[in-house]
């Protein structure tokens, strides 16, 4: 079920983007001594929530519209929401600023695939 028209679409790139900056300050924080989460498991689990998150943004380009993308929107955005509170519990304020990132991706994704009607319009 890919699109073939996926090439030409390239507006989850803020998702990708905003899922993998926020791994990165993930595992920067895990790795870092004096971070205050160096090797928690709070921090762990944001590397993995950051990294589906960008893996969920590929799925969500790959794919045709319907019941399955609407899905992977739904995912990410309640993915979004336990990373930017998991942040907020860890003070990571760079990891809510990727966060915003995913967001506005998220936003420009749903808005950018609304059909046009035959005026242009959009319905």
């Amino acid at each position: 079920m890919t699109d073939p028209n996926a090439a030409t679409r390239p507006r989850t790139i803020l998702i990708v983007l905003g899922g993998l900056a926020g791994a990165g300050v993930a595992i920067w924080n895990f790795l870092t001594p004096l971070t205050g989460v160096t090797g928690t498991f709070g921090a762990g689990l944001v590397i993995a929530s950051s990294v589906l998150i960008a893996l969920a943004g590929l799925a969500i380009q790959m794919t045709r519209p319907g019941r399955l993308r609407i899905t992977l929107r739904v995912l990410v955005g309640l993915g979004l929401l336990g990373t930017v509170a998991a942040g907020y519990f860890l003070h990571e304020w760079w990891l809510i600023a990727a966060m915003g990132v995913v967001l506005i991706g998220l936003i420009y994704d749903v808005a950018s695939s609304r059909p046009a009607n035959a005026h242009g319009a959009y319905a």
